[in-house]
């Protein structure tokens, strides 16, 4: 049955808060990796030390990337599709299918028509003023998680969400080995797909789809800690080689970059995957609380 309003009010402040966050992050994430001279010079650095890495296996990092196309979004679509048919839940069902088009869309309006990358005057690797942020292949890869993460029952998603994360995180650095993008555009296409998930989530709590069942302890403080973690690595090694141009443009320096690229995506995964769960679990908690008998 349709959700009370007291039970919608309080549901539906978390997902709003939590959109709110990742759109904020996106903000910052697009200014400094992109408006800023630091930033752009660090993100150069950990390009150029992606591909040197990637030079040995190219022709795998062109097989993982030929994995997310058109053909895998529709597969995710059927897959979504077919599962909520199963739970009988077709407000969930239309919310997943909404997070797979709408953040590829966003994604593709954001980089080819809203977005800008300003001529700083630097010597850079890509295209200096060509913007690839966000990321086309993360944002397809990560938006397929979070598509089944919407429609699976909670006992499922720790799992679904980790196997998924560190996929949609290969792809990351796969495109940035390919030479295709830069570690923001990465970071910027994971927030990009939680922003649109915690509307789906907004979507579902307002018709009053979430089911009322027992919620697993989902252990997401280790999450976020390691989350944090993560970021506050990634960022400290960008900051010190900001700071040291003549290790930033060694070949030292730029293995070192990404590395700390890694670890930015690793972290920014991990705690918009964090976020989606915890919502998840408080609003269906919500649901438990305030919703009418079913």
């Amino acid at each position: 049955m349709r959700p009370s309003n007291a039970r919608g009010l309080v549901a539906l402040r978390w997902p709003a808060a939590m959109a709110t966050a990742y759109a904020a992050t996106f903000v910052l994430v697009y200014y400094i990796s992109v408006h800023t001279v630091r930033g752009r010079v660090v993100s150069d650095a950990s390009l150029r030390g992606a591909l040197l890495s990637g030079a040995s296996i190219r022709d795998r990092v062109d097989a993982i990337l030929d994995v997310v196309s058109v053909g895998s979004l529709l597969g995710a679509v059927a897959t979504v599709a077919v599962i909520a048919l199963i739970r009988l839940d077709r407000v969930r069902g239309l919310a997943a299918v909404g997070v797979l088009v709408t953040a590829n869309v966003a994604t593709r309006v954001l980089k080819d028509h809203l977005l800008v990358r300003p001529d700083l005057g630097l010597d850079e690797v890509g295209p200096s003023t060509l913007n690839s942020l966000p990321s086309g292949h993360t944002t397809a890869a990560f938006s397929a998680v979070a598509a089944l993460l919407i429609v699976l029952p909670s006992a499922g998603r720790v799992a679904v969400a980790l196997l998924g994360g560190g996929f949609a995180a290969c792809i990351s650095l796969a495109t940035m080995f390919a030479g295709w993008h830069r570690t923001a555009d990465a970071m910027a296409g994971f927030l990009v797909v939680g922003v649109c998930t915690m509307v789906a989530i907004s979507v579902v709590v307002a018709c009053g789809s979430p089911r009322r069942h027992a919620q697993a302890g989902l252990g997401l403080r280790w999450w976020v800690v390691v989350s944090a973690g993560a970021l506050s690595l990634g960022v400290a090694v960008g900051i010190g080689l900001s700071t040291v141009a003549p290790v930033r443009d060694s070949l030292v320096g730029s293995l070192l970059a990404f590395l700390s690229a890694g670890s930015l995506i690793a972290g920014t995964v991990l705690g918009v995957l964090a976020g989606m769960l915890w919502v998840l679990q408080v609003t269906e908690s919500d649901t438990e609380r305030y919703g009418e008998p079913a």
